[in-house]
């Protein structure tokens, strides 16, 4: 990989969208796929923000996505294209000698909203950072809940693919499902406290190893490290 990752965000639906646009302005290349056609909300949302033509519509139940060795980058993107009312292939290459009407994108990194994280290499119920890194597999992200705090999250993932924001050592990350516990019981008011506070801690981790670009794990890994 040279620059900054490309994403793919799977889904669409207000959460996502908040994600994109917050991915979108940390200067990273997207490219959102959405099963069906694009909720009329999340579209106007994403044209607002000048997004829209990152989004490309999928056939229902044809959106999956695939892994490569330990469950780890590059990822491919599989489905059938619904239409063309939005189309952001040029911003994804497809992998040589794919099938044509298949492969529809490779990319770097990966985020799933709360109704595609099935299609995850650790399924739905994989471990979690915050709710946001997934543990079972390396560069795969979550987002969910109100727009507000898909937004923070987006944001949060951003800055760590782009250097800004160094994670904590694996085994910390395994004990905090949701940071320091509070946020559930304290609604997304203190969610987002907790994400600031975590962002504000990995950006002296960050600072302390000059905001190197994050490395994906070799292929061969058996132990994807985020």
């Amino acid at each position: 990989m040279t620059g900054l990752p490309h994403v793919a965000v799977l889904g669409m639906d207000a959460a996502t969208a908040a994600a994109t646009i917050s991915l979108v302005d940390g200067g990273l290349a997207v490219t959102v796929y959405s099963p069906g056609h694009v909720p009329p909300a999340a579209h106007a949302r994403l044209t607002a923000y000048g997004c829209a033509d990152r989004v490309v519509a999928v056939s229902t139940d044809t959106l999956r996505l695939a892994a490569g060795s330990a469950a780890a980058p590059p990822f491919e993107v599989h489905g059938a294209r619904a239409d063309s009312q939005t189309s952001a292939a040029s911003a994804a290459p497809a992998a040589a000698g794919a099938e044509a009407g298949d492969l529809l994108g490779v990319f770097d990194a990966v985020v799933l909203g709360d109704g595609t994280d099935r299609l995850g290499p650790g399924g739905p119920g994989s471990p979690r950072f915050s709710r946001v890194f997934d543990l079972a597999a390396a560069w795969v992200f979550h987002v969910g809940g109100s727009p507000e705090l898909a937004g923070a999250q987006g944001r949060w993932i951003g800055e760590y693919l782009r250097g800004r924001y160094a994670p904590p050592e694996p085994a910390a990350m395994s004990a905090r499902p949701a940071l320091l516990g509070r946020s559930v019981r304290g609604g997304v008011r203190a969610e987002l406290a907790e994400l600031d506070r975590e962002l504000r801690a990995g950006h002296a981790r960050a600072a302390r190893t000059g905001y190197r670009l994050p490395t994906q794990p070799a292929p061969a890994a058996s132990t994807p490290t985020l």
